[in-house]
């Protein structure tokens, strides 16, 4: 990902937004962010900052000053992005029905504690 409209496209699809939805919200329109998507215009400060929150990235990824593009949790430490793995199970995760999502959520519990008891 060269280009902020690289950048843009990237967050957009992972966080599966339409380009209407993310122009709305960013305050534009789905012409202006097309736009800002194949690098024809390059959207001012304000517009950035928007982005950046609705993306929820940091306008130094967007302006490719980093290529972390997590944004820091509360705690002020950066969230790692993922890998390409975790994002394959991550977009499989949300395919599986509500029930089978459940099941998921409480085996990565009982691992998790598993792992916790082996290692005291």
């Amino acid at each position: 990902m060269n280009t902020i409209g690289e950048r843009i496209i990237f967050l957009r699809e992972e966080l599966e937004i339409s380009q209407k939805a993310l122009a709305v919200s960013i305050q534009t329109t789905a012409a202006t962010l097309s736009r800002y998507e194949n690098n024809l215009y390059e959207p001012k400060g304000e517009t950035l900052v928007r982005l950046a929150s609705a993306l929820h990235t940091t306008s130094d990824f967007l302006l490719g000053l980093t290529a972390d593009y997590h944004r820091p949790d509360q705690s002020g430490e950066a969230i790692p992005a993922l890998t390409a793995e975790e994002y394959r199970l991550l977009k499989l995760y949300r395919t599986l029905s509500p029930d089978n999502q459940i099941r998921i959520q409480e085996r990565i519990l009982t691992l998790s504690e598993q792992e916790s008891e082996a290692t005291k």
